[in-house]
Formats: C-alpha cells, sequence, structure tokens
C-alpha cells in the first residue's frame, strides 16, 4: 500500500485525513507541532508521527528525512499545513507576520516537493497533492499576505505540475472553500466538515492511473465564489 506524507495532521483537515487513509490500509507519516495531538493520532490510527515546526527550514528538511526513514519511501506528499496569523489592514502588518506566513504556506510546501522529486523521480511515480485555498481565487480585504502566499503556492503547484508529470509524478492543486475548522475563531456549521474534504483529498489517491486531476475546486453549498 502506497505510503503517505501528510503535514498539518494535528488538527482540522489533516487530523481526519490522517484518520481515513490509515483506515484504508496506507501507511501514513503525520506530521505537526503540537504533540500531544499527534500521540493522539498515533493512539487512534497505528501512523507513524513526527513533531516538526515547518516555520523553520531546518526542520521542514529534517522531518522529510526522518519520514523516509521511517516509511522507506513517500508515494504520496500532502502539503496540508498552512496558517493565517490574523486579519488585519495592510498598513497594520508586522514583518513577523509576513515572514512567519511565508514560511508555513509557501517556503515549507516548496521545500518538501523539492525534497519528495528526489526520491519520486528515480521511481517514475508519486504523486504530490498541494492543499492551496480559494482565498488564492480572490482578493479578500485583512487577508494581503495569506492571499499572496496562497496564490505564490497555486503559482509553484502548477509549475512543478508541468516539470513532475513527465517523470510520471501527479501534482494536483486544490482549492478548498470554507471549512469548519478550528483555523476559525468562530464554529461555522454552515461550511465544510473537515472529514468531507478529507473525503475528496483521499479520492486523489484512487483515481484510475490514466487520470490526472491538475486543479480541483470545491466549496460548501453556501458559497458560490
Amino acid at each position: 500500500m502506497k505510503k503517505v506524507l501528510v503535514t498539518g495532521a494535528t488538527s482540522g483537515i489533516g487530523f481526519e485525513l490522517t484518520k481515513l487513509l490509515c483506515e484504508k490500509g496506507y501507511q501514513v507519516v503525520a506530521t505537526g507541532r503540537n504533540k500531544q495531538k499527534l500521540l493522539e493520532l498515533e493512539q487512534l490510527t497505528g501512523c507513524t508521527t513526527l513533531a516538526a515546526d515547518l516555520s523553520q527550514a531546518s526542520e521542514v528538511m529534517e522531518m522529510f528525512s526522518s519520514a523516509l526513514e521511517a516509511a522507506g519511501h513517500i508515494d504520496v506528499l500532502i502539503n496540508n499545513a498552512g496558517m493565517n496569523t490574523r486579519k488585519c489592514p495592510i498598513d497594520e502588518l508586522t514583518l513577523e507576520e509576513i515572514d512567519q506566513q511565508y514560511a508555513v504556506n509557501l517556503r515549507a510546501p516548496m521545500l518538501l516537493s523539492h525534497e519528495a522529486l528526489k526520491v519520486m523521480k528515480p521511481k517514475k511515480a508519486g504523486q504530490i497533492v498541494n492543499v492551496v485555498s480559494t482565498v488564492a481565487k480572490r482578493a479578500s480585504e485583512t487577508m494581503s499576505v495569506y492571499t499572496a502566499m496562497k496564490q505564490g503556492f497555486a503559482g509553484f503547484s502548477a509549475v512543478l505540475m508541468k516539470e513532475a508529470q513527465p517523470h510520471g509524478i501527479k501534482v494536483t492543486s486544490l482549492f478548498p472553500g470554507g471549512a469548519d475548522t478550528n483555523f476559525r475563531e468562530a464554529d461555522r456549521p454552515e461550511y465544510m466538515h473537515p472529514k468531507s474534504v478529507a473525503t475528496a483529498i483521499a479520492q486523489l489517491l484512487e483515481l484510475p492511473e490514466d487520470l490526472i486531476m491538475h486543479e480541483m475546486t470545491f466549496r460548501p453549498p453556501v458559497e458560490v465564489e
């Protein structure tokens, strides 16, 4: 069965996705910062867990190396981790916020994709799923940095798809709309349940071999754009 590395696995979509993939028989290496949630996930699913702070480039690289050692190979990389420090006008941003969002939302998935290509190219097989956001498709006030990083991530993912596909590696850019996760301060029951999003992501791993999903946008029924 395929060996999958999932980032951002300690909450929301990543937590549900790890549980679902383990139920389906995948060998999963799950990463995140919350060691207690990682322990809970490990006990629930039997997956391998690795604590890592993706805002630190050295930890990103060390985590991938450890994941590769633990699993023996990485067949699927799911770049799910993301963060938004807060909503605020552009003139109230701090340099620290800009740097942190760049590190987690853009640099980390770029570095992980870079490393994944190294192990997938020799086998001429593999899959990289990049969880972007519908925020990359619009311009929302008070979300300038998050939007910029997600649009950058979408651009990187599109180039990655073109470079990876000739080597037998599938790349999908996902653009999910609103999900009811702890990413938001208030509960949003009208939004997608994290498990629903996880189900959509898991289905990408089971598509026919002669089919590649380059992009997929999906939203809760209350959203039209």
